[in-house]
């Protein structure tokens, strides 16, 4: 569960980039398109156009499923270590926050949005603003423009946040990371940099499109 949440960390650090491409003064929408097509064709001539992209996401696919098994496994285990009557009991957290006892909930949630988000910006099977096909760029632009899909949008990446904040700490801890009071510190305040720059690196440029910063 740390190895591929790291890898999801580092997928969302890299998507968090290319979005960014979008606030580039006037040549941001070129630049996006550009970017999205080039994933496309990634390592082409070495290999077929789009089998990188495949291959990409078929790895990202497997993590976040062995994520989510080994998070339901963990919840069940933790469940039997109660003897089922978890819910009978009053508990007291000597450590931990509300991060780390909502995280099988805030997945629940990532995984609605991660959905919605890929229905929308991949497949466009979901469309907010337009209709047909447009590129890259204009999804974004016409998504955003609407305040209720800002507003979803940064309730979603409170849920993302909260459980990267605790995911990374916790994956590090579990890599053997924390041997003394100040990796503990540095594993912390790490954890806070990576959700903080998640947070605002992915909501820049919505906001930015909302509210007339950017145009396209």
């Amino acid at each position: 569960m740390a190895v591929t949440g790291l890898i999801l960390v580092a997928f969302l650090l890299m998507h968090m980039f290319g979005n960014t491409k979008l606030l580039i003064p006037e040549i941001g929408a070129q630049e996006f398109d550009e970017y999205s097509h080039y994933l496309r064709r990634f390592l082409y001539p070495v290999l077929p156009p789009m089998l990188f992209l495949w291959l990409f996401r078929i790895a990202l696919l497997l993590s976040a499923v062995v994520h989510i098994v080994a998070a339901v496994q963990l919840t069940f285990r933790d469940y039997d270590a109660k003897g089922g009557m978890g819910r009978y009991l009053r508990q007291r957290y000597l450590a931990g926050s509300f991060a780390a006892r909502t995280m099988i909930w805030g997945g629940i949630i990532i995984l609605g949005g991660v959905i919605f988000h890929l229905l929308q910006f991949t497949t466009q099977t979901i469309t907010v603003g337009y209709t047909g096909s447009v590129d890259p760029h204009e999804r974004v632009a016409l998504a955003f423009q609407e305040w209720w899909m800002v507003v979803f949008y940064g309730v979603w990446m409170i849920a993302v946040c909260i459980h990267v904040w605790h995911g990374f700490y916790s994956a590090f801890c579990t890599l053997g990371a924390r041997v003394g009071a100040f990796s503990e510190k540095v594993l912390v305040a790490c954890s806070w940099i990576v959700a903080l720059l998640v947070y605002f690196g992915f909501m820049v440029t919505p906001i930015a499109i909302l509210t007339g910063l950017v145009s396209f």
